[in-house]
């Protein structure tokens, strides 16, 4: 049976990916690869290339729209987005009785296309006030249940 990775998991991870290699002096190739092998770990394989590929993506459309000094902030508001709500706008439940937001899917319900439109989109409606930000200081382990997706958060990318 196929156990295919979550799109917001995999789009919240490619997106940390650009967010830490603004910041670390990692390759993008080194944090893709911790989050590729975080989800794959869990659920069906996921290249780092794919990672890497919608990571690279992020980095040049914010280069586009002259994001600056706020990218880290796009980012991070586009996480908090997709972290705490469903692409219907309804609150997401990371955790329930019978089901929960980290179940693997059937079939495979992501690719680097798809992501970087879902974080395009996103950025867009946040720019315009039109979907919630992060309240300043916000990070993914103040969510409750965010579980092993926070500890990866916290992992520091292995160089080799």
């Amino acid at each position: 049976m196929s156990k295919y990775c979550p799109e917001w998991i995999f789009g919240v991870f490619s997106a940390q990916t650009s967010k830490e290699f603004l910041y670390s002096n990692n390759s993008i190739a080194a944090v893709a690869r911790k989050y590729a092998n975080a989800i794959s770990e869990r659920y069906e394989d996921v290249r780092t290339e794919e990672i890497m590929d919608v990571a690279e993506k992020i980095l040049q459309f914010l280069s586009e729209i002259n994001a600056g000094d706020q990218a880290a902030t796009y980012i991070n508001d586009y996480i908090h987005y997709r972290v705490c709500f469903e692409a219907t706008g309804s609150e997401r439940k990371l955790s329930g009785i019978f089901s929960s937001a980290f179940n693997p899917e059937k079939i495979q319900d992501y690719n680097s296309d798809k992501s970087f439109r879902v974080f395009k989109a996103t950025v867009f409606s946040i720019r315009n006030d039109a979907l919630p930000k992060a309240t300043p200081g916000w990070a993914i382990t103040d969510v409750k249940d965010i579980g092993w997706i926070g500890e990866v958060f916290n992992q520091e990318s292995d160089l080799f």
